[in-house]
């Protein structure tokens, strides 16, 4: 009987232990299980943020490509293109234009059906945004920008806009 008295009460703090072990283990789970929804958040950010650099990086390589595939850089612009434009009052303007690697140009004009003597302007050309329109530099009053294209440029109206119609295959200047 002695020993009932004396193992009841430990298996009592043995059943209580347990118990209380039990209870403190709930919030060991709830912790762990916190622990873990946090991990996959963070994992989940980092997963976005490398698809953002990824994206942004693809970005970056098109707008790259673009850059390196225009007139400017990608083609032999430099030359003489030649060709005949239309003229309201004469036969045509027979056209001459020389692009030079320094970006200088020399711009030949002769109306033919006409007395007088060629028109010749020289000067300086830049290039647009996207590498692929001339403008000549000086000229005011006449059209002086020619978007370049592989062997040939085509003059652009006074608006910098390609010409429509069944004459624009006439401002079509082919490289010599």
């Amino acid at each position: 009987m002695k020993k009932a008295f004396v193992l009841a009460p430990l298996a009592l703090v043995a059943v209580l232990v347990g118990c209380e072990q039990q209870a403190n283990d709930k919030p060991a789970t709830e912790t762990q299980v916190e622990s873990a929804v946090e991990n996959v958040q963070a994992g989940a950010e980092q997963a976005m943020d490398s698809a953002e650099n990824a994206v942004n990086a693809a970005g970056d390589a098109v707008n790259e490509m673009v850059d390196h595939h225009n007139a400017k850089l990608s083609l032999d612009w430099n030359g003489t293109y030649q060709g005949v434009v239309p003229c309201a009052d004469c036969e045509g303007i027979e056209t001459s234009l020389t692009l030079n690697d320094d970006n200088t140009y020399v711009l030949t004009k002769t109306y033919l059906g006409k007395e007088g003597e060629a028109l010749k302007e020289e000067g300086t050309f830049t290039w647009g945004d996207m590498g692929t329109i001339v403008t000549l530099q000086g000229l005011t009053d006449t059209p002086n920008q020619f978007f370049v294209a592989e062997n040939q440029i085509i003059m652009l109206d006074m608006n910098g806009e390609r010409i429509n119609g069944d004459l624009a295959d006439m401002y079509v200047l082919k490289k010599q």
